[in-house]
């Protein structure tokens, strides 16, 4: 009826997610779209019965997952309840699409497309030119050895000499909880997973399911187009295009072949890791800065036009994260190490409203033997009642500078991805 607008829609306003803690709507909205991405990622994942991350509504204590709507074209990530979910929370939003369902919708009541399989048939004869080629299959059961379920894998090969490989072809939205389980099913297996794309328009706003596997590949969207097809068979083995994620686009595609790409633990092949380096490289940029002032600093003069104290606290946390790299150097004090330079400070009552703080980036350094030492005994008992906590101006500073050791987020992201520098690793 005209003139009747949609019901708003409740969100989940907050979440608790294990290892990080509460995180708002706000909070997720704000977050760059690799760190809410794989936030999503691992959330599914541990829905799915596989190591990952549990979120609860903040609210009800219900389970939650990251779901996305679009606004004015752009994704955005939203909590909500999982199917099953106490009506009765503030927050609750209603019955969820059951997957199958939707699958069946797509296809007419069938579970694949005549042209998905016409695909599949297309990669498992370009696979079949290779010379390693040993056997391959199209949509048949494959046993498991690791799992108690097997899988039917679009397309699966054998080559001599590099062991098997499983293809899934990816023409429409696929559920974030299919992607989960196949992507676990196979590192599990140790198969190599490769999600191949109909294809991508890099002019428009790719879809939500793409985006997921995207990710999964480290930043790389791999592409069977007349280009890739032709290729292969002149190479005679599998040539894919491949699209590289560069900020919110893409670099022009790159013909690449299935052999030469990096196989991580999670077995989800990629040609360049378009995750992890820009978020190295962007946090070396945030800090380089402070690494060369505080190398001509004279300990007295205000760092960055902070107040005394705070200028001491950041050259006491980059001085503990140098001994963890192995580069011993003190930054805030003339004392030969970093202990006496900590216990001088908090015996002061310096360091006293900081402690907490330290303690943090301590322990989540590969200096967390100290806390086990007479600087932690030094922390326990000159620790002030007032505390700078997270949400503090130099808990914030210092979370942003140095995020692998002090924001949950990054932490989780570069743990997964196997990244994890080993100076933010605890002994």
């Amino acid at each position: 009826m005209a003139g009747v607008g949609r019901k708003p829609q409740r969100i989940v306003e907050a979440a608790v997610v294990d290892g990080i803690g509460p995180v708002t709507a706000h909070d997720l909205v704000a977050m760059p779209e690799d760190s809410w991405g794989l936030l999503r990622d691992r959330i599914t994942d541990h829905r799915q019965g596989n190591e990952g991350l549990v979120a609860r509504c903040l609210a009800c204590d219900g389970s939650v997952y990251i779901r996305t709507a679009r606004r004015r074209g752009v994704s955005l990530p939203l909590f909500a309840h999982y199917s099953g979910s106490d009506p009765s929370c503030p927050w609750y939003h209603g019955r969820n699409t059951v997957p199958d369902d939707a699958r069946a919708a797509q296809y007419q009541g069938r579970q694949e497309s005549d042209f998905h399989r016409l695909m599949c048939e297309q990669v498992a004869a370009l696979v079949a030119l290779d010379p390693r080629h040993v056997r391959h299959t199209v949509a048949e059961y494959l046993p498991p050895t690791e799992t108690a379920h097997g899988r039917f894998p679009d397309v699966y090969v054998e080559w001599e000499g590099f062991g098997a490989f499983a293809v899934e072809f990816q023409m429409s939205s696929t559920f974030q909880t299919e992607i989960s389980a196949r992507c676990k099913h196979y590192e599990r297996e140790g198969v190599p997973l490769l999600w191949i794309l109909f294809g991508i328009d890099t002019k428009a706003q790719v879809q939500q399911s793409f985006i997921d596997v995207i990710r999964r590949h480290r930043g790389n969207a791999f592409v069977l187009d007349p280009l890739a097809v032709e290729a292969s068979k002149e190479q005679r083995t599998l040539v894919l295009n491949c699209y590289l994620r560069s900020g919110d686009g893409f670099d022009p595609p790159k013909l690449v072949r299935f052999d030469e790409l990096t196989i991580p633990r999670s077995k989800l092949p990629y040609h360049e890791d378009r995750i992890v380096t820009p978020l190295l490289a962007e946090i070396e940029r945030r800090r380089r800065p402070w690494f060369s002032d505080l190398a001509k600093w004279d300990h007295s003069a205000p760092l960055h036009g902070l107040e005394r104290p705070q200028s001491l606290l950041v050259a006491a946390a980059f001085s503990i994260v140098a001994a963890a790299n192995g580069k011993e150097r003190n930054y805030a004090s003339g004392h030969p190490n970093i202990r006496a330079m900590l216990n001088t400070y908090l015996h002061a009552g310096t360091f006293g409203g900081y402690t907490d703080l330290l303690t943090r980036l301590i322990g989540n350094t590969a200096m967390a033997g100290l806390l086990k030492a007479k600087v932690g005994e030094h922390l326990h008992r000159h620790r002030s009642e007032a505390q700078a906590d997270e949400r503090s101006q130099e808990w914030s500073m210092l979370r942003h500078l140095l995020p692998e050791a002090l924001d949950p987020v990054v932490r989780e992201e570069l743990r997964y991805l196997d990244a994890l520098p080993a100076w933010a690793s605890p002994e």
